[in-house]
């Protein structure tokens, strides 16, 4: 099951129209780089739940056709439910094939499902959560030596000689079939607080740990490091993550240009960057480490740092942004939102300029 009710608080004004699942990384929705991987895995059916913006990501996906994974199944949520009440909503969907994958769709991995999969199943506890090393800004999941999940985000509270190793949490896990019974239909609920902290109890909840490419793109920070982050990687481990638009240089920088993209003369990139489908760069402009979406015009003269431009924004000759997500006119959708700024037709989000952690 793939998660895609949510509001897109974080990602805000870019979610106001782009749900996170159709929000494009390196030129691609990334609930169809979720899919295409899963497929790849052996994953055969898959179902996906809608709340904010259903149809977009309708449009996005299709029934799966984009990742060559026909036969997707929707579960629309009028109330949004959250991630226990999603499962319980979807569980008649869901029933039939054993052990369900289940996947946040604002994170892009290389993730190996198949032994996920294995190793669930010949620990036989009734879910595994996959695992990743810690990092600031996220909860931590401790695990004893035998990798059963002992206390998530603090609760309940163990001993330290009890904990063996504490990590992060992807948002990849598996879930017996059984558990489905567990979970509310038809209200609200946190597959944390609900299912995972009764099973941490029992001593019926397994770990995975993984230890190659893992990126959530939930906030403009993280989602502009982790495209930089792509754009960084070997070919060959950019290709275990997602599918992309060709990576090049360009006058003394690196950028992932996308079908039908026009740089004008004097173009230049600093850096790296990303420039999406049927994307304008007019004349002299300079893009240092930024993320263009796609059909988006920038000006000629204009000076991006640390930017992610919005799809079909036109950014203004000789303007100068940095560090900052930068939206449409609040005419075609959007509209001035807390922590959002408005700049003549455009819509700007600040945001701070510390790089995160690699991976």
């Amino acid at each position: 099951m793939l998660l895609s009710a949510g509001l897109g608080l974080r990602m805000r004004p870019l979610t106001l129209r782009v749900p996170k699942p159709a929000i494009p990384v390196l030129g691609r929705p990334m609930a169809v780089e979720i899919l295409n991987r899963m497929k790849d895995h052996g994953v055969g059916k898959v179902v996906i739940n809608l709340h904010h913006l259903p149809e977009e990501v309708v449009r996005a996906v299709g029934e799966g056709e984009p990742a060559g994974l026909p036969g997707v199944r929707y579960s629309r949520e009028e109330t949004i439910l959250g991630t226990g009440g999603g499962l319980g909503k979807a569980a008649d969907l869901l029933r039939g094939d054993g052990p369900i994958l289940v996947h946040n769709c604002d994170f892009l991995s290389d993730i190996d499902l198949r032994a996920v999969v294995a190793d669930h199943r010949a620990s036989g506890r009734l879910a595994t959560l996959v695992l990743a090393a810690p990092r600031t800004g996220y909860p931590v999941v401790d695990v004893d030596r035998d990798g059963t999940v002992l206390s998530i985000a603090g609760l309940p509270a163990v001993a330290e000689d009890q904990v063996a190793g504490s990590y992060l949490f992807t948002g990849c896990h598996i879930i017996d079939e059984s558990l489905l019974d567990r979970i509310p239909a038809d209200r609200p609920s946190c597959v944390v607080a609900h299912l995972y902290r009764p099973l941490i109890e029992e001593r019926k909840l397994g770990s995975y740990l993984h230890t190659g490419f893992w990126w959530e793109f939930g906030t403009p920070e993280r989602y502009l490091d982790g495209s930089l982050e792509l754009i960084d990687l070997p070919l060959e481990k950019r290709l275990a993550v997602t599918t992309h638009d060709p990576v090049r240089e360009i006058n003394g920088g690196i950028a992932a240009v996308g079908p039908g993209a026009m740089l004008k003369e004097g173009v230049r990139v600093v850096g790296r960057a990303a420039i999406g489908l049927a994307c304008l760069v007019g004349k002299d402009s300079e893009i240092k480490d930024s993320v263009i979406m796609p059909e988006a015009w920038v000006g000629p003269g204009s000076r991006l740092e640390r930017v992610i431009v919005g799809p079909g924004v036109e950014i203004p000759a000789r303007s100068e942004f940095k560090n900052a997500m930068i939206c449409g006119k609040p005419g075609s959708g959007c509209r001035e939102d807390s922590g959002v700024r408005q700049q003549g037709d455009l819509l700007i989000s600040d945001f701070a300029p510390e790089r995160l952690p690699a991976t």
